[in-house]
């Protein structure tokens, strides 16, 4: 009894066209196929997922916008001030003096 690997061995052709540019012939087509199981491959095969996004992503066909290049580069902003400053007591003190201090004077 033959081995499962011996007969799969046998059963995948080398390539998908023969040797004058046309498809292997299926066994089952008269005239050819020597009784040998055969693979067929795809007549129109898919891209993988990578190379379809590269083939169809949008490319620059415009005259006005071949030439122009990508976003600005401004500078950078300045930093936030903290959201929390920390005052040292005797500055509290001296502000909660001027807070209870009559206004004086202007009206």
């Amino acid at each position: 009894m033959a081995s499962t690997t011996g007969m799969l061995a046998y059963a995948v052709p080398m390539s998908c066209t023969s040797s004058s540019g046309r498809r292997a012939s299926s066994p089952a087509s008269p005239g050819g196929g020597g009784g040998w199981m055969g693979v067929e491959c795809s007549s129109r095969p898919q891209k993988k997922a990578t190379a379809h996004h590269m083939k169809t992503r949008p490319k620059k066909t415009q005259p006005w916008d071949v030439m122009r290049k990508g976003p600005t580069a401004y500078p950078p902003l300045p930093l936030l001030p903290p959201d929390w400053t920390l005052v040292p007591e005797q500055e509290q003190a001296a502000a909660k003096e001027v807070e209870e201090a009559p206004a004086t004077g202007s009206e």
